[in-house]
């Protein structure tokens, strides 16, 4: 994971949107197999969610590191913009939850077996709330540093 910010803004937004599109790949991936829970052949099924999951939590780990590190776009929002400070607050809050939920969400998910078809529905269900819920976030993030380097962007490169 490379640090995501230079003095740039446009280097920043750059990263940003390369990062969104990433996540957006792994949560379309994610999304797709969510949706497809076989009636048999669930071994091999879980076993991919399994390794999905994995690749989806360590990704927004380190992606979430990279964002609050002190070269992160988070340190330069407020540097720009101070009284954001509630707005990051919120962020950084919001990050810890939902590294909570990807946390219990793969602990649940790695302890499956493929007998377990109402707690597998349970589980899907809980990953397509997980997984709106961080599009969400991340829509949030790039209001945010659009908002805050929008007025940057061609003055500073």
């Amino acid at each position: 994971m490379t640090t995501c910010v230079s003095t740039k803004p446009a280097k920043t937004a750059a990263w940003m949107r390369n990062e969104h599109r990433i996540i957006a790949g792994l949560i379309a991936n994610l999304s797709a197999h969510i949706a497809a829970v076989p009636s048999i052949g669930r071994d091999e099924w879980l076993s991919t969610l399994v390794q999905l999951v994995t690749r989806f939590r360590a990704h927004m780990r380190g992606h979430m590191k990279a964002e609050e590190a002190d070269d992160g776009f988070l340190t330069p929002v407020l540097q720009r913009r101070p009284t954001l400070s509630r707005e990051v607050d919120h962020l950084l809050h919001e990050h810890r939850e939902l590294l909570s939920l990807l946390d219990q969400v793969a602990e649940e998910v790695a302890g499956l077996c493929a007998e377990d078809v109402l707690l597998i529905e349970d589980a899907c269900h809980r990953l397509q709330h997980l997984l709106s819920a961080i599009r969400h976030h991340e829509e949030h993030e790039e209001l945010l540093v659009t908002f805050v380097f929008s007025q940057d962007i061609g003055t500073e490169d």
